[in-house]
């Protein structure tokens, strides 16, 4: 498979030996995948531990030492976990041979977090990476206001159980268990698609209004 260039744009200032992993794993993987996020900014960070989505401030994103790759299904991503276990073991192979110690999220006991690969602690103690710093965009309060504004897959809370509510409402298959799974994302999509909105899965502005005018016409 061949990463796309938004993949490699997404993996610039991400530790060497990581992206060494992740090129020789799309080498080898029987499970195309694409990379969501690799170095991510102080607010970003605040941003997903606020809605839940992760559990630190002291992630290794923060210094390039941790990605985020998804599944893709021909030309949409995919959450289904199996496909997440394939992924992990092209990953696994790929450090084997290049002798470079990586940490699956999907390993963990306190939480399954599948998309997630990182260089472990131990390995890489350092918590600055230069090249990471250099990397990290610099976002203005505006558009970081925006994004926080957003929801979209992997989402957790009150905000995500609210529209799945909303969107059982209006006849589409989400249970309001507060996360923002597979079934959700399927939801979205559908009620944008009907909407005439682009079904792009997240929830924005645009969508929570077209949201809002569907349930008032109920």
């Amino acid at each position: 498979m061949t990463l796309t260039k938004r993949s490699l744009k997404r993996i610039e200032g991400v530790h060497p030996d990581l992206v060494r992993i992740i090129e020789r794993a799309a080498e080898i993987t029987l499970q195309p995948f694409q990379v969501t996020e690799g170095v991510r900014t102080l607010s970003r960070q605040r941003q997903l531990v606020r809605k839940g989505a992760s559990r630190t401030m002291n992630s290794r994103h923060l210094s390039g030492h941790a990605v985020d790759l998804v599944a893709m299904v021909g030309s949409r991503i995919s959450w289904e976990v199996p496909l997440y276990y394939t992924i992990a073991d092209a990953m696994k192979q790929a450090a084997d041979e290049l002798g470079v110690p990586v940490e699956w999220g999907g390993d963990w006991r306190s939480f399954f977090d599948g998309p997630h690969f990182q260089l472990p602690w131990p390995a890489y103690p350092g918590t600055s990476n230069p090249a990471a710093t250099a990397a990290a965009p610099v976002i203005s309060e505006r558009v970081e206001k925006a994004a926080s504004s957003l929801l979209r897959a992997g989402d957790h809370g009150d905000e995500v159980r609210a529209l799945q509510v909303s969107l059982s409402r209006l006849g589409h298959e989400a249970d309001p268990d507060g996360d923002f799974g597979p079934q959700t994302y399927r939801a979205v999509r559908a009620f944008q698609k009907t909407a005439g909105l682009v079904p792009d899965g997240l929830v924005g502005p645009k969508t929570a209004r077209k949201l809002k005018a569907a349930l008032k016409s109920l």
